[in-house]
This record gives structure tokens, C-alpha cells and sequence, in this order.
């Protein structure tokens, strides 16, 4: 019969005392050795464990410390410890030694006094999400060699990146950063990309997780489809394009933007009003509106959420006018008015034409506001100081106002940017705006504020006002957190092991994160963490 030791670490943030000599004869274990060491992870604690180990001719071990991912490397690594069996106890989801004895027995009882056994090690990789932090997690994978599977819901990988005009600090293009990544993702032969499609379970535990996949039909068939537009051309039915914010049109057959991965169009059913038009002019025929939905099951040691955010609903903000004011809009629509491939060309005029003069930035809609998010939502302050020097590089003359809480001008080549930038003419106001009005006349948002540095309080019009909203956790955060039980903040966010030693890990062996499903974050922040959650999984695979 094998001999078990029971190693309890005997921490101070353990949740209950133990006293070893009394309770080890009260909770009476068959075959099994109980031992108790204050700080069993640390070098004394690890000697005491291999003493025993050897002295005492122990045939498995079991550990009731810290989670398991905390320290599983740390004992794991001991010689004593490779040839025998281990196993773990969370100590503290224990509250009392009575639930300790009847989970301990249930584990003895459970394994059998039997060594565990190797399971195979499924070496592709899951990687949810497809915006520039998936992108970069799928590309270092699969140069490893691995094979990765991509999941997107929506028509194409690339995210809110994509939108964007240019990135900030260095102020390059940033499709044309972004752009090249998504060709690599499409033509690596490690990687498949399953876009348009959705999470509906996952099972199992690291090594051999089972993910259930639900694939929506884009009615244009993927294999036969070649990009060529000719349905587009001839399609009757014109629609807000979402892409660009609804301010400007597309057609009924459309793909999500010019470079879109994969390039192959989608036919908006429900607006569809079966003309048959663009199945008379197909040559491909890749039309088929009947298609159905398709489920796939993928099996996969491990996964990598990277289910990106969503931007704060700014309307919330009723003081200043969203939705109400005509010329208010949020930094994502400026974005894509300001972009050379967006509904006005790169032109910097307003949707009734007129052209921009003078635009006001305000910080922190729904963030730092304890009505609507505590946090700052970090890429706010640089991104209107970028969006700024925009305005000026189109109108030299133009006058940019930037009102703020507190700007916070962190990362690198960051705060040399807002210094440049207050020097060259650029304007900011300590202060958020009271309430913003409209000139029912000439369509100007008029902001009412106070400086709070010189205690002025003023009203000035301005050609458009620009919102910096809030970054939430998305839909698809939520829900997938759920389905693969993962513990989320009081914000939403997906929790990681721990936020300064384990910031890329989950409580879930094999399950890694990056991005900003666990918080907001900025561009370069998410592709560090994509890469490092890649290594992560490369290092899980080379067991």
C-alpha cells in the first residue's frame, strides 16, 4: 500500500490554526503521514519536504498550501518530488478543519493511494480574439511551430486598431503597422482563422481543453469567394456602415473595411432584400442564401483570451450632449472622420461640411467618475494629445483645446510628446466641462467651464467637440469568462493570477491572457502581453 505524507504549510494567511499533534489523531488518515512547516515554500520549508520525502520513504505527496499555480513550479522541480505523485490543496478555500478532513479524505479516497497519470499534452493553441494583441500572440506561436486557431467574431482579425489613423507616440500610420501582421496571420500555414464565429463551451484542464465553436454563415461562400467586388457594384440596398461609425454608407454585400482578413464579403441577411442580383453577376457562384450555421470542435492544450473592450456608451454622459448636439462625437468616430480611408477621405470637415477650426478634447468621459468607472482608462490622455496634433497638421491654423482631470503622459516618448505639443500652440485647461450647448444656428457645441488654475469660468464656442470615452470590458469578455469559469474584478475584467508576479496567467492552468481583457491598456502594452502570454504557451508545450 502506498505511503501518503500530508504536507500542511503552516502559513499566517492560512485561514484556520492547526494543531498538528492533536487534529493528526482526530482526523485518523489510513496510510498517510500528516506534517505541518511554517512557510513550506521557502528554502527551509522545501528541505523540511525533501527530508521527508526520503526519510520517511513517502510514495506520494499531498500539499495543502496556495493555489496550485502559485508555487506548482516550485515544488514540482524538486528531485525528491519528480518520480512520485503530488497533489494539491488550495488552503485557502478551506475554512475549517472539518471541511479540510472530509476534502482530504475525498482526495485519498479519489486517487486511489495510485501515482497520477501522464496525459498526452496537445500541442495547438486557441487564441480568442483576433485584434493586434491576438494577432501578435498567433504570429510568435506559430513561428515556434505550433499550430494556433484564431476565433474572431467578428467579419475580419485586426480590431480597434484597425480603425484608428495614426498611433501614438511616433505618430505613424496605423493600418500600415497593423496591415502587414494580418497578411502574415492569413498566410502562415500554422495558423487557421475561424472569423464571424463564437465561443459556446469549453472543457477540460490544460494539455486537452475542448473548445465548442459556433461559425455564423456569411451567405457568400469562403473557399469559392475571391474578393472581386462585383456584387457590391451592382447590390441596390444601401446601409450605415458600422465600421465607420455609421457616417458613411455601404452596401448589403460589403466586407468590413479595404483590408480586411480574410477579404470575403458578407451579406447582410436581414436587410437583404433577395434581389438576386448579385448571384446573376458571381461567376464564382459564391453566392448561397440558404447557408446554416456550422459548429466546430476543436481540441487544444492550450488558450489565450484576448477578447479586447468596448468603448463607453457616452450619451450616458448627459451634460454633454452626445447624440443630442450634432457636432459632439467620441474619439473612435474623430478617428475614423480624420482617417484618409474613413467617410470624409482624411478631409477635416464636419458632417454638414463645414471645416474644423477649432476643436475641444475633454478627458475622462465615464472614467475617473464614480457615477460610471473609478479607473482611469489609461490611453486617453495621449490619444487626445495625438488626435490634437492632428487637427493641427490639417489646419496649421487651427486652435486645439484639451480639457483634463489629471494628464497622465506615462510609457516611453510619452510626456516628450504632450511638452512638444503644448509647445507648439496646443491648449490645455485643468478642468472638465460643466455642460456643453448648442448654436441651434451654425451647429457649434459651446463648452461652459472653469479653469481651475486660474478660477475663470467661461463659455467658448467651437467648431467640434471630441469625447476620450471610457474602455469597458467587453460582451465577449463577460461571457467567455463564465464559460471557462474565470474570476473577474468588481469592474468586469478578467482576473489574473496575480497582477505583479503572474500578470499574463489565469487560476486555470493553461489559460493565458493578453490584452485588454484584464484592464485597459494601450497599444504597445497589449503586444508585450501578447508575446508574453505566446512565450508562456511555448513553455507550457516544451514539457
Amino acid at each position: 500500500m502506498n505511503k501518503t505524507g500530508i504536507f500542511l504549510c503552516a502559513c499566517p494567511s492560512s485561514g484556520f490554526a492547526f494543531d498538528l499533534e492533536k487534529d493528526a489523531q482526530v482526523m485518523d488518515l489510513p496510510n498517510s503521514v500528516l506534517y505541518s512547516q511554517k512557510y513550506l515554500c521557502s528554502q527551509k520549508g522545501l528541505k523540511f519536504l525533501c527530508d521527508r520525502v526520503e526519510e520517511d520513504e513517502l510514495d506520494r505527496v499531498l500539499i495543502m498550501a496556495c493555489a496550485e499555480d502559485v508555487h506548482r513550479n516550485t515544488f514540482n522541480k524538486l528531485p525528491q518530488l519528480k518520480k512520485i505523485g503530488i497533489g494539491y490543496i488550495d488552503i485557502n478555500k478551506v475554512t475549517d478543519k472539518e471541511g479540510l478532513l472530509d476534502i482530504l479524505k475525498e482526495r485519498l479516497k479519489e486517487d486511489g493511494g495510485q501515482f497520477p497519470k501522464e496525459e498526452r499534452m496537445i500541442k495547438e493553441v486557441l487564441i480568442v480574439g483576433g485584434g493586434v494583441g491576438g494577432v501578435q500572440a498567433a504570429l510568435d506561436i506559430a513561428q515556434a511551430g505550433y499550430k494556433v486557431y484564431v476565433v474572431e467574431s467578428t467579419l475580419s482579425i485586426g480590431g480597434i486598431m484597425a480603425q484608428l489613423d495614426k498611433t501614438f507616440p511616433t505618430m505613424d500610420c496605423s493600418i500600415c503597422i497593423l496591415g502587414p501582421k494580418l497578411v502574415d496571420v492569413s498566410k502562415d500555414l500554422n495558423i487557421e482563422l475561424i472569423t464571424n464565429a463564437r465561443i459556446t463551451n469549453i472543457t477540460g484542464d490544460a494539455g486537452n481543453f475542448n473548445a465548442e465553436i459556433e461559425v455564423r454563415p456569411r451567405y457568400v461562400d469562403m473557399k469559392k469567394c475571391n474578393g472581386c467586388s462585383a456584387c457590391v457594384e451592382v447590390c441596390p440596398v444601401i446601409l450605415p456602415n458600422e465600421w465607420d461609425l455609421n457616417l458613411k454608407p455601404r452596401k448589403c454585400i460589403y466586407v468590413m473595411f479595404a483590408q480586411s482578413v480574410p477579404l470575403r464579403y458578407t451579406i447582410d441577411k436581414e436587410k437583404c432584400i433577395e434581389c438576386g442580383l448579385c448571384t446573376k453577376v458571381c461567376e464564382l457562384d459564391a453566392i448561397n442564401l440558404s447557408e446554416e450555421p456550422k459548429t466546430l470542435t476543436l481540441k487544444v492544450g492550450a488558450i489565450i483570451v484576448s477578447t479586447g473592450t468596448k468603448t463607453f456608451d457616452a450619451s450616458r454622459k448627459g451634460q454633454y450632449g452626445y447624440g443630442r448636439i450634432r457636432n459632439v462625437f467620441t474619439n473612435i468616430e474623430f478617428e475614423r472622420i480624420i482617417c484618409a480611408s474613413g467617410p470624409t477621405s482624411g478631409e477635416l470637415i464636419r458632417p454638414d461640411g463645414k471645416h474644423i477650426k477649432k476643436v475641444a478634447f475633454i478627458q475622462c468621459v465615464g472614467s475617473r467618475d464614480v457615477h460610471f468607472h473609478e479607473y482611469c482608462s489609461v490611453y486617453c490622455c495621449l490619444a487626445s494629445i495625438k488626435e490634437g496634433r492632428l487637427v493641427m497638421e490639417h489646419e496649421p491654423d487651427a486652435e486645439v483645446w484639451i480639457f483634463y482631470n489629471d494628464l497622465r503622459a506615462f510609457g516611453k516618448g510619452f510626456e516628450e510628446l504632450y511638452v512638444r505639443s503644448e509647445k507648439e500652440g496646443m491648449k490645455f485647461i485643468k478642468g472638465l466641462p460643466g455642460e456643453i450647448t448648442e448654436n441651434t444656428d451654425t451647429g457649434d457645441p459651446i463648452v461652459l467651464f472653469e479653469d481651475t488654475k486660474t478660477g475663470k469660468v467661461s463659455e467658448v464656442a467651437f467648431d467640434m467637440v471630441v469625447l476620450a470615452v471610457a474602455l469597458e470590458p467587453s460582451e465577449e469578455t463577460t461571457r467567455l469568462a463564465e464559460i471557462l469559469d474565470l474570476e473577474t474584478d468588481r469592474h468586469g475584467f478578467i482576473r489574473s493570477l496575480h497582477p505583479a508576479s503572474r500578470p499574463l496567467e489565469t487560476l486555470r492552468k493553461g489559460i493565458y491572457l493578453a490584452g485588454t481583457c484584464q484592464g485597459p491598456k494601450d497599444i504597445p502594452e497589449t503586444v508585450s502581453q501578447a508575446s508574453g502570454a505566446a512565450a508562456k504557451v511555448c513553455t507550457l508545450f516544451s514539457k
